[in-house]
C-alpha cells in the first residue's frame, strides 16, 4: 500500500477545491465590464416593458369611462353635461359619471347645491369620510404620470384630486363655421341662463348635452376622451389649474396635434397670480389677450395618447396625425370622411 501513496501536495492539486488559485485583477475587471454592459443592454427593455404595462393599464382606465358614457347615455339618452362655469354654480362632468363608475358613494354624497369646489365637496384630507372631491381613486390616473396626485390652495385650505381623462371640448372654426366637440363648457350670461337645479342630480338631457343621434359624423369617428397630462407638483402657488377636478379637465383638437404646441388660456392665468409659465418643468402654456381656453392632449406614453371614440373603442393615437384629421375627430358633425 506504500507505492499508492501519495503526497498532501500532489492530492491538492488533483482535486479542485484544493487549488488556491484565484480571479486576477484584469479577469475580475473583464467579468464586471461584462455584466455591466449586460445590465445597460437589459435596462432599456426593462423600462419598454414597463412602460408598456403603464401604457396598457391606462388604456383600461380610459375603456372603463368611454363604457361609463355609453352607459350613462343608455341611461340618460344624452351624454354628460362638459361643465358649468361661473356665474353658475360650478360643476364638471365627473360627478355624473361617479354612478357608472361603480362610485355609488361619492355620487350620493355629492352636493350639487354648492358644486365641485366648495364646501362639504371638499375640505382637507384628514376629514372623515373623506369629501368627495378630496378622494384619489386609480382610475383618475395614467400610471406613466403622477398616480395619486392631489392640488392644494392655500389661500381657501382647499385639496382636491386632480385627473389625467379630460372630455372633448373641441371648437374649431373651419371656413367661418364653427364645429363643436361632444362636450361644451356653458359659460352662460347670468343666473337665470343657468341650468335647473334639476338637471344636477344626474340625468340632464337639455340643449347643452349632445345625443348620439347629434354625432352625425358617426361614434366610431368622433372623440370623447383623451388623457392629458398633469402638472409638476401639487401645491398651487401660484395656481394652475389644468388637470385638477374643478378646471382643466377637457381638451380641444383645434390648434395642436398630441403632444405638441402648447395650452392657451386665459390672460388670468398669466404671473404672478396663475402659473402659465411656457418652460419646462411646467406644461406648456401661452396666455392670449382673453376668452380662449385649449388644452391640449398630452401624455407621457412616447409617440402619442389614448383616446376613447363615442362607440367605446379605445385607441392610440399618435403624435404624428394630420392636423386637419385631428380636428375632424374632434367635432361632431364636420361631415368629414375619414380612412379606416
Amino acid at each position: 500500500m506504500r507505492g499508492q501513496s501519495t503526497s498532501d501536495h500532489e492530492y491538492r492539486q488533483r482535486l479542485p477545491h484544493g487549488s488556491s488559485r484565484g480571479f486576477t485583477l484584469v479577469e475580475l475587471l473583464v467579468v464586471i465590464a461584462i455584466i455591466g454592459t449586460l445590465v445597460g443592454l437589459l435596462l432599456p427593455a426593462v423600462q419598454t416593458a414597463r412602460e408598456a404595462a403603464r401604457q396598457t393599464q391606462c388604456g383600461n382606465n380610459m375603456r372603463q369611462w368611454s363604457l361609463g358614457m355609453q352607459t350613462y347615455h343608455d341611461t340618460y339618452g344624452a351624454l354628460p353635461l362638459g361643465a358649468t362655469d361661473f356665474p353658475c354654480t360650478k360643476h364638471t362632468w365627473l360627478p355624473s359619471m361617479w354612478a357608472f363608475i361603480e362610485q355609488i358613494d361619492l355620487a350620493n354624497r355629492y352636493d350639487w347645491s354648492n358644486g365641485i369646489m366648495l364646501w362639504p365637496n371638499v375640505n382637507n384630507t384628514t376629514t372623515k369620510p373623506i369629501p368627495v372631491s378630496v378622494a384619489r381613486l386609480p382610475i383618475y390616473y395614467c400610471p406613466s404620470d403622477r398616480p395619486n396626485a392631489f392640488e392644494t390652495n392655500a389661500s381657501n385650505s382647499r385639496t382636491m384630486a386632480r385627473l389625467n381623462y379630460a372630455t372633448n371640448s373641441t371648437q374649431v372654426v373651419i371656413s367661418g363655421t364653427t364645429y363643436q366637440g361632444p362636450f361644451g363648457n356653458p359659460n352662460f350670461n347670468d343666473k337665470t341662463d343657468c341650468p335647473s337645479a334639476s338637471f344636477r342630480a344626474r340625468g340632464y338631457t337639455g340643449k347643452e348635452t349632445t345625443k348620439f343621434r347629434n354625432i352625425t359624423d358617426g361614434l366610431s369617428k368622433t372623440l370623447v376622451l383623451s388623457e392629458v397630462n398633469l402638472i409638476t407638483t401639487d401645491n398651487e402657488n401660484p395656481v394652475d389649474p389644468r388637470g385638477s377636478m374643478w378646471s382643466g379637465i377637457w381638451f380641444d383638437t383645434s390648434i395642436y396635434t398630441p403632444n405638441s404646441g402648447f395650452d392657451v388660456v386665459d390672460s388670468w392665468y398669466k404671473l404672478p397670480n396663475y402659473n402659465c409659465q411656457n418652460i419646462p418643468p411646467f406644461l406648456p402654456c401661452q396666455p392670449v389677450a382673453s376668452g380662449k381656453f385649449s388644452q391640449v392632449a398630452r401624455s407621457h406614453h412616447p409617440g402619442g395618447v389614448q383616446a376613447a371614440f363615442a362607440d367605446g373603442a379605445v385607441q392610440f393615437i399618435s403624435d404624428s396625425i394630420d392636423t386637419s384629421t385631428w380636428q375632424a375627430i374632434g367635432t361632431i358633425s364636420g361631415g368629414e370622411t375619414l380612412s379606416p
